[in-house]
């Protein structure tokens, strides 16, 4: 600043209210250094030409860099193609991958194919919109005949299965359970009733029904314990293999959620996650005719938690509908969070059913949600493109894997210390409840035996054959009372020891699939309170409502399931052994024998304890 000081003062004289600036300076340079003498107080915050000259140097150089790697990435990345499939032919199939990758590489880094692809989607949702408006009963037919196609296909699948009537009969239940409790009934819209229930049954057939989609989600089901197994390296190195083995929960489970949050928290960085999420909403809004902030936040609880949506909501939560609001929470407790499902992978539960029970369980919610709280008046929309998700700031791509790792330890805290309080309070209660049991004769009394027969009706409704009933009831009591981590460590249990049929293994999937525990009413609280709390009246009338209507939202899932799922198919991936080669490969699924994630790694064990 001293070699700075005469510069300033010669270039610049402040006299009273004028300013005298020396004419050998350029014009770009007098405006800064007007601006900084009527802006400033004093002469040592001027802006002077070597620091401009210095600043412009540096975005120059930036600039030209990112151009060269943009350009030089995706020629290396050729010529590596080339060399691959001239060494080995035979893998000639991971062609389609390479290629899948360049154009993401082009469309994200390259303007004009973006501009092009949201100019064709502008048009197409114009076309569609005007198409909608050209009659009244437009949507009405298109609706009438969708529903006509599905349950011509359901009684077709039940005169060759009737046990799949059971399911179905189920799902009527709950939605009548739910119009009769409704706030209004004479005010409920049923376009996005309807549209969700299909909504959830066209994924139902994609992933349950298809081959093709079942194998499509069968691969990502492996590719993604596959790759959460590397999870084991990281934890290896600092527990050692005497840790993983003795305490597989806290050393082996629990750093799955670390190493996935990272890599979702560098997907944000990349800006991936926000055009994920945003496109479902986009898709939600448009087929159920919700709201711009419920369908955003129903998406966003796909794959954060209560909390991370509640802080992208702020902005918007005091101008809400009760209705709204009541979907947004409601959509909180049927759904679980990305980062977590890696640890339920882990528990050794069937992966593709466990992401295909996430994102069949959204359009549920807002089905429930807008029968159990119908909006009584027009609600003026926000933009969705004014809400962000306030993740992906980070400067750089080690940075964001930092904080996203970082950011799980509140998460495992929680965890660990629910784990132990609950565990610790079941044997209590298992206690006290086998007490007056053994004074009358039966000791046999417990938590887990109450559950069995209190819950049993919902199992056999949801389409869990009878012999797995009571074990079944008992896992949907843990997670309503306890919390679902319990219940899905019980179930994997259940499926290594071959206790639980396959088929009522892949319903309890999508039963358990949601933050519904009564627990989980006072964490959705605090994380509301936290982001408005103007509205703490409202939350707390709507919370228990939210709270069944959440829980309702996992069993219609899972009646969709009952009603699909047939035994020829194959039930598990082998999520809990990553020794052995995958036989499904990423875009010829029965040919090849290579995946991406999937390798002969001695040395990365999988399964839990």
């Amino acid at each position: 600043m001293a070699s700075q000081q005469p510069l300033t003062q010669k270039s610049s004289n402040v006299k009273g209210d004028s300013l005298v600036i020396d004419d050998k300076l350029s014009a770009s340079h007098k405006a800064v250094i007007k601006n900084s003498c009527m802006n400033s107080d004093s002469f040592s915050q001027f802006y002077t030409p070597p620091v401009l000259k210095s600043s412009w140097w540096r975005n120059k150089t930036k600039t030209l860099i990112l151009a060269a790697l943009k350009i030089l990435v995706p020629i290396a990345y050729i010529c590596y193609m080339v060399y691959a499939v001239w060494y080995s032919s035979e893998r000639a199939g991971l062609l389609a991958w390479d290629i899948f990758l360049l154009i993401v590489w082009i469309f994200i880094f390259t303007k004009r194919p973006r501009r092009l692809v949201i100019q064709g989607k502008t048009v197409l949702i114009i076309k569609i919109r005007l198409l909608l408006s050209k009659g009244t009963y437009v949507r009405a037919i298109i609706t009438t005949v969708t529903l006509l196609v599905i349950f011509g296909f359901l009684c077709y699948d039940w005169y060759q299965d009737k046990r799949k009537l059971v399911p179905f009969g189920g799902l009527l239940f709950f939605i009548l359970i739910v119009f009769i409790t409704s706030r209004s009934p004479s005010k409920v819209q049923w376009t996005p009733v309807i549209w969700g229930i299909i909504l959830q049954f066209v994924l139902g057939m994609i992933i349950l029904r298809w081959p093709t989609g079942y194998a499509v989600f069968q691969f990502i089901g492996d590719q993604v314990t596959a790759f959460l197994a590397y999870t084991d390296n990281g934890s290896r190195f600092v527990f050692g293999d005497e840790g993983l083995k003795d305490h597989p929960v806290v050393f082996k489970v629990l750093p799955v959620v670390v190493f996935f949050s990272a890599i979702v928290n560098i997907l944000y960085y990349l800006g991936a996650m926000q055009v994920i999420i945003k496109g479902i909403a986009r898709v939600l809004r448009f087929a159920m005719k919700t709201t711009p902030m419920e369908s955003f936040a129903t998406s966003a609880h796909i794959f954060v938690g209560q909390v991370e949506s509640s802080i992208a909501l702020k902005p918007f939560i005091n101008d809400v509908s009760r209705s709204e609001l009541n979907a947004i929470m409601t959509g909180g407790f049927a759904t679980v969070a990305g980062t977590v499902i890696g640890a339920y992978i882990e528990f050794g539960v069937p992966a593709n059913h466990l992401i295909a029970a996430s994102f069949m369980s959204a359009p549920a919610a807002l089905a429930v949600s807008k029968l159990g709280w119908p909006e009584k008046k027009k609600v003026d929309g926000f933009s969705m493109d004014n809400i962000n998700i306030n993740v992906g700031k980070e400067s750089n791509l080690m940075e964001a894997a930092s904080a996203g790792a970082t950011s799980t330890v509140k998460l495992i805290a929680y965890v660990v210390v629910n784990l132990i309080a609950f565990l610790a309070i079941l044997s209590f209660v298992d206690a006290i409840i086998s007490f007056y049991g053994d004074r009358v004769g039966h000791p046999e009394v417990n938590f887990e035996w109450l559950c069995s027969y209190i819950f049993m009706p919902l199992a056999v409704i949801m389409g869990i054959p009878w012999t797995d009933c009571r074990v079944v009831a008992t896992l949907i009591g843990k997670k309503i009372v306890l919390n679902e981590f319990l219940a899905y460590i019980d179930l994997g249990n259940l499926m290594k020891e071959n206790k639980i049929e396959g088929r009522s293994a892949v319903i309890s999937t999508y039963i358990l699939c949601g933050f519904g525990s009564i627990a989980a009413m006072g964490i959705n609280l605090g994380a509301l309170i936290a982001a408005e709390p103007r509205r703490r009246r409202d939350y707390a009338r709507g919370v228990f409502r939210a709270f069944v209507c959440g829980n309702i939202a996992c069993f219609m899932t899972a009646c969709i399931a009952g009603m699909l799922y047939t035994e020829p198919l194959p039930v598990f991936s082998n999520s809990t052994d990553f020794n052995t080669t995958s036989n499904s490969s990423l875009f010829n699924l029965t040919s090849l024998n290579s995946s991406l994630f999937i390798t002969n790694q001695t040395n990365t064990p999988g399964g839990s304890g």
